[in-house]
């Protein structure tokens, strides 16, 4: 199972750092190393691993969790988040489909995130709630692969939310061709530098040349996408540090800000994305852990 081995590797990677690291360091690490593998018996498991179950909470408009302890993300949307507009419409109507309701689960390449949610297509009945949210104008479309199976169907549905104007797609969405889905600070993760980075959607429903938008900080600190093209629902993660900018092996477009080790502060921050023209399309503002999308002026 792809998932399982590549839990089991990384295990095995952390028991191994153990005898590396001193002494105070063991605990967090054997910690670390247990939960990996344990989240491997879960997943493996036939007990654990059913492709049915019942819907106990809703968190947001693309994201539940259900009565057996399972966190499922919607694969292939992404929903407003609770500063956005529209958030509270998505969150009300998926729990107007989903909650209490038995669902089934149709899973992708990648089963698991680096969060631990388990990534699908979730139904009721004949009816999958990814469309459903894409169709009624309240997520849009989010490709991180390798999963891609029902792409060319919900871009289809946005097409047509997007012609509707309907939700996000209204005047009141202000949704533009790229937008920021998130900002990453530089942090430690149990010892272990994680690099700062960014990642942009391509929410348009055709092909972008990102050359000329720009990617800036409250410092001024700025960044220019070369000639590089990102295709409809995909996302290109821009990060800062030393880099080629590449396609990894699940298709992943990755940028580098070469020059800018940290350019995201890890207090309080606001990334700003233009368009080659000079004008704002996009803003993104975060305070710790909350964070908030700014008006556009």
């Amino acid at each position: 199972m792809r998932v399982g081995l590549q839990y089991i590797r990384q295990g095995l990677y952390d028991i191994a750092g153990i005898l590396r690291k001193e002494s105070q360091n063991y605990s967090q690490h054997i910690i670390k190393a247990f939960a990996l593998l344990y989240l491997v018996f879960i997943i493996s498991n036939p007990a654990f691993s059913q492709d049915t179950g019942q819907v106990q909470k809703v968190y947001d408009g693309d994201t539940v969790l259900l009565s057996d302890g399972r966190k499922i993300r919607y694969i292939g949307v992404n929903s407003p988040e609770w500063f956005e507009p529209f958030y509270l419409k998505a969150k009300r109507l998926n729990e107007s489909l989903v909650m209490g309701k038995d669902v089934r689960l149709e899973f992708g390449e990648e089963r698991v995130d680096k969060y631990g949610r388990l990534l699908a297509y979730l139904y009721v009945g004949d009816q999958m709630i990814n469309a459903k949210l894409i169709e009624e104008g309240l997520a849009h479309a989010f490709f991180i692969p390798p999963n891609r199976k029902h792409n060319a169907l919900l871009l289809k549905l946005q097409t047509d939310a997007r012609e509707r104007k309907v939700g996000i797609w209204s005047k009141r969405g202000k949704m533009s061709v790229l937008k920021i889905t998130s900002v990453h600070p530089p942090r430690d993760d149990g010892g272990e530098h994680v690099q700062p980075y960014s990642r942009i959607a391509n929410i348009s429903n055709t092909k972008t040349n990102l050359a000329g938008f720009t990617l800036s900080s409250e410092t001024g600190a700025s960044y220019k996408f070369p000639d590089i093209e990102l295709e409809p629902g995909y996302t290109v993660l821009v990060i800062s540090g030393k880099g080629t900018n590449s396609v990894n092996s699940e298709g992943q477009l990755i940028v580098y800000w070469n020059d800018q080790p940290a350019v995201w502060d890890k207090e309080e921050d606001t990334a700003y994305l233009t368009a080659p023209d000079g004008t704002l399309i996009d803003l993104y503002h975060y305070k710790g852990r909350r964070v908030s999308r700014k008006k556009s002026k």
